[in-house]
C-alpha cells in the first residue's frame, strides 16, 4: 500500500500536525506500507528530519499567505504542486487550510482520502475523518461530511507512538521533577514565563524542552546556567523516557495532551492557540488534567501557585493520572492503520 501524507510544520503552525502523522506513518510502515510526506518548505519545516528517519519526502514551494495556521490555502495550486508526487492508494491530509475542494481534487492522486481535523469548521469530502479530541462528535460535524464518510472520533483514536502506551508515570508523595514543553517553537515565550514561575520554588528539578528555534533561546540559556537543578533541552532523543522521569508536566493543549494522558502524567495545561481551548476544558471536566486557561492570560505568579499546590498533593496527582489513562489506551494509531489497510483499493 502506498500512502501520501500532506501536512505542514512551521514556526507559526508548529510541528504537531507532522508529529502525529509521523506516528501514523511509522505504524503503517511496520505493516508494509510505503509512506511519503508532502510539505511546504516554510521556515521550520520538518522535511529534513522526516528524510533522516527513512521516509520519502516531497517539497512544495510555499505561497505568500501559507504560514497562517487556519488560513485557507489556494487549493488548486496546492494540488497542482502535488502532481509530480506520483499516485497512491491513500492520501492523508492534516491541514486546517485545506478543505473539501482540495480533498475532491486529491482523488486524482489517490482513490481514497483521509482527513485529520480538530476544528469542525469546514466541509470535507473524505472517505475517512479522524478527530481525536473529546469535543469530536457527529453533531459537531453535521453537514460537513460527505455521505458514507467513516468517522473516528475521540482519544480512542489518538495517534501515539507505542512507547507512550508502554510507560507509566509513578506518583510519588512529593513531586520532585517538573517537565516543561510548549511545542517545537513557542513563539510567544511561554517557556520563559514558566522559568519565571518556577524560580524560587524549592526542592524541584526541572527539564525545559524548547528548541533552538525558540526566540528566547539566549534568555533561556542564561536562566538555566545559574540553576544547577534546571536543564534546557534543544532536542530530546527519547521523549517518552524523559517524560517517565517527571512527576508534573507544564505544557500546551495540543497533541502532547494524549501522550501525557496515556502515560498518566499529572499536567498543568495552558492553551497556546484558541483551537486548543475547548478540548482542554473538556479534559479538565473529565478530571484528566488541570486547565489554567489561555496561556497569554496566565501570569507567572498564577502558574507558580498552581505548581506549588500540586507538589505535595499526591492524592490529586493520582486522580489526574487515573482519569487520563481511562481516556487514552495508546492504541489509536494501530486502529487507524488497520482501517486504512482494510479499505485500500490495492487490498481488494
Amino acid at each position: 500500500m502506498k500512502v501520501l501524507i500532506r501536512a505542514d510544520a512551521s514556526q507559526t503552525i508548529g510541528s504537531g500536525h507532522v508529529a502525529r502523522c509521523l506516528t501514523l506513518a511509522h505504524c503503517l510502515r511496520k505493516q508494509g506500507a510505503q509512506v511519503t510526506f508532502a510539505s511546504l518548505t516554510l521556515p521550520g519545516h520538518r522535511l529534513v528530519n522526516l528524510a533522516a528517519q527513512g521516509l520519502n519526502t516531497f517539497a512544495m514551494k510555499p505561497g505568500a499567505s501559507s504560514d497562517d495556521i487556519e488560513a485557507l490555502l489556494p487549493w488548486q495550486a496546492d494540488i497542482d504542486a502535488l502532481k509530480g508526487a506520483g499516485h497512491y492508494d491513500w492520501v492523508i491530509v492534516d491541514h486546517y487550510g485545506l478543505d473539501a475542494r482540495w480533498e475532491t481534487a486529491a482523488r486524482a492522486i489517490a482513490p481514497r482520502v483521509m482527513a485529520i481535523d480538530d476544528l469542525a469548521n469546514r466541509e470535507h469530502s473524505a472517505d475517512l475523518l479522524l478527530d481525536q479530541n473529546l469535543t469530536a462528535s457527529a453533531d459537531a460535524y453535521a453537514g460537513l461530511l460527505a455521505p458514507g464518510c467513516e468517522t473516528f472520533f475521540g482519544p480512542r483514536y489518538a495517534l501515539l507512538a507505542p512507547a507512550f502506551e508502554a510507560l507509566r508515570v509513578s506518583i510519588r508523595p512529593r513531586a520532585q521533577r517538573v517537565l516543561v514543553n510548549f511545542g517545537g517553537f513557542d513563539v510567544n515565550g511561554h517557556t520563559l514565563k514558566a522559568m519565571a514561575a518556577l524560580e524560587g520554588v524549592p526542592g524541584i528539578e526541572v527539564d525545559f524542552i524548547a528548541g533552538h528555534g525558540n526566540p528566547d533561546w539566549a534568555h533561556l540559556q542564561a536562566y538555566v546556567a545559574k540553576r544547577p537543578n534546571w536543564t534546557l533541552h534543544a532536542f530530546v532523543e527519547d521523549f517518552p523516557a524523559l517524560m517517565a522521569t517527571a512527576d508534573l508536566f507544564i505544557g500546551a493543549g495540543g497533541g502532547t495532551t494524549w501522550e501525557r494522558a496515556a502515560m498518566g502524567m499529572p499536567t498543568l495545561c495552558l492553551a497556546v492557540a484558541h483551537n486548543q481551548q475547548a478540548n482542554a476544558e473538556r479534559m479538565a471536566m473529565a478530571g484528566a488534567h488541570v486547565y489554567l486557561g489561555e496561556a497569554a492570560d496566565v501570569s507567572s505568579q498564577a502558574l507558580r501557585q498552581s505548581v506549588v499546590a500540586l507538589l505535595d498533593d499526591a492524592e490529586r496527582r493520582q486522580g489526574l493520572a487515573n482519569h487520563s489513562r481511562q481516556l487514552v489506551d495508546g492504541l489509536g494509531a494501530l486502529r487507524v492503520a488497520w482501517a486504512l489497510f482494510a479499505a485500500a483499493p490495492s487490498q481488494g
